[in-house]
């Protein structure tokens, strides 16, 4: 009797656990679309199925040969990276049934990476999002660490005006908004502050904004902003309007920079004492950076200056009457591509340098439209008036496209991948 329930038994269990029947279908309306270093892979998905995707360089693969790399148990959309610019690959796909065989494979598809911010087969990368506005956004920063980004701007219409804050998290594969989840306005602003928004940074630590008139707001997450009780000393509303924020750091020493209209410097080592640096012009600044470990200051009738330590800062000769917006630093991925400096400014102003001191105009875009800002993620990209947008993979070639909307861009970010946007009236524009 005992040996009858055994037998009776393990059949029993064998049978639970009988082998699933494997699908009889490959997955369906399998598509790969390039982006930057990496491409987004999407498919029909069915409930109840494990998905694969196999992937090598080339024309083609099999899937499950072997080496050929592998990712396992799929979502759609899913993105795959790290991959080489340039270079073609091909994508297979098959699922499997619970602990099934794998069932048919789809066609192969092949997809060449590419760089984000320009054109990508004579049509341009950048897509526009829904306004955030009516107010004009002015800056834009990113934290990799919670993946999340923060835009500021002029303040919105009531009574009283609220400051505009908004944060977003990080998601590629997002197209409504693009590029992030969904931009959401602050849990919490101190009470009866007022002020445009001029500029963010983050600092590795924590989201700073700087008000146009020297407040500084601090956040964590970008949700939930504190009001410093040390703001830049330049004179409140009544005082000249601040500008532009920047952080660094000098021999090992945090340096925060904020400059503003009439050649305003000042520089705190923690945001708490603030120091007037000696005024070398009169001309207001627009913008200060830290590219590649110096300061560089940008402003009116072409005022370009630079320091190594914020303390000292030398004029440099520009070449132009135009007003300069931006800096950046980076070396492009063209062949034979050098590093560069690089700084944007009005009527299509580009200038170049190798050294922070000698600077050379570059024969413009075909664009006589202001570029207000500039970025280096893995080309050069600036943008500016009437959504135009200027790129360029080694600082000296440039070439022009269009955001998707006449909007004024103001700012200008490099995310994973992806390049956003700010500007008039809410605008945002993405490119992946």
């Amino acid at each position: 009797m005992l040996r009858v329930i055994a037998l009776v038994s393990l059949v029993a269990l064998a049978g639970c656990h009988r082998q699933a029947a494997a699908p009889s279908d490959a997955p369906s309306n399998l598509k790969v679309d390039p982006g930057d270093g990496q491409v987004t892979v999407t498919w029909d998905q069915q409930p109840g199925l494990t998905y694969w995707i196999f992937y090598q360089p080339g024309g083609t693969v099999t899937a499950a040969a072997p080496g050929v790399p592998l990712i396992f148990d799929v979502q759609s959309p899913r993105v795959v990276f790290p991959l080489v610019n340039g270079t073609q690959y091909a994508f297979v796909m098959n699922a499997t049934n619970q602990d099934s065989k794998a069932g048919p494979s789809t066609a192969v598809v092949v997809q060449v990476p590419r760089l984000s911010g320009g054109l990508s087969g004579g049509i341009s990368s950048w897509t526009p999002g829904l306004s955030l506005g009516p107010q004009d956004l002015n800056g834009v920063a990113y934290n990799p660490t919670l993946n999340r980004l923060v835009a500021v701007g002029n303040s919105a219409p009531g009574t009283p005006p609220t400051p505009t804050i908004f944060a977003g998290d990080f998601n590629y594969t997002s197209t409504d908004p693009p590029g992030v989840t969904a931009w959401t306005p602050p849990t919490s602003i101190p009470a009866g502050f007022v002020s445009d928004l001029s500029a963010v940074i983050f600092s590795g630590s924590q989201f700073i904004a700087l008000g146009t008139d020297g407040s500084i707001l601090t956040s964590a997450d970008g949700n939930t902003w504190i009001l410093s009780t040390n703001p830049v000393p330049s004179g409140g509303t009544a005082g000249p309007r601040m500008n532009s924020l920047a952080f660094g750091i000098v021999s090992n020493a945090t340096i925060y920079v904020a400059v503003g209209d009439g050649g305003n410097i000042f520089t705190s080592p923690n945001l708490v004492t603030w120091t007037a640096a000696a005024s070398l012009t009169g001309n207001n600044l627009y913008n200060v950076s830290f590219p590649n470990g110096s300061f560089v200051a940008t402003g009116a009738s072409g005022t370009l200056l630079t320091s190594t330590d914020a303390s000292t800062w030398t004029p440099q000769i520009s070449f132009t009457p135009n007003a300069l917006r931006g800096a950046t630093y980076g070396t492009g991925s063209a062949a034979g591509a050098s590093a560069n400096y690089v700084v944007v400014g009005d009527a299509g102003t580009i200038l170049t340098s190798t050294d922070l001191t000698t600077w050379s105009p570059i024969t413009p875009p075909p664009l006589t439209q202001d570029l207000r800002a500039l970025r280096f993620g893995t080309r050069f990209v600036a943008v500016g008036q009437a959504g135009n947008v200027a790129y360029s993979d080694d600082a000296i070639n440039w070439l022009t496209t269009s955001s998707g909307s006449t909007a004024d861009l103001a700012a200008v970010i490099f995310t994973p991948g992806m390049y956003l946007a700010l500007g008039a009236s809410g605008a945002n524009h993405v490119s992946k």
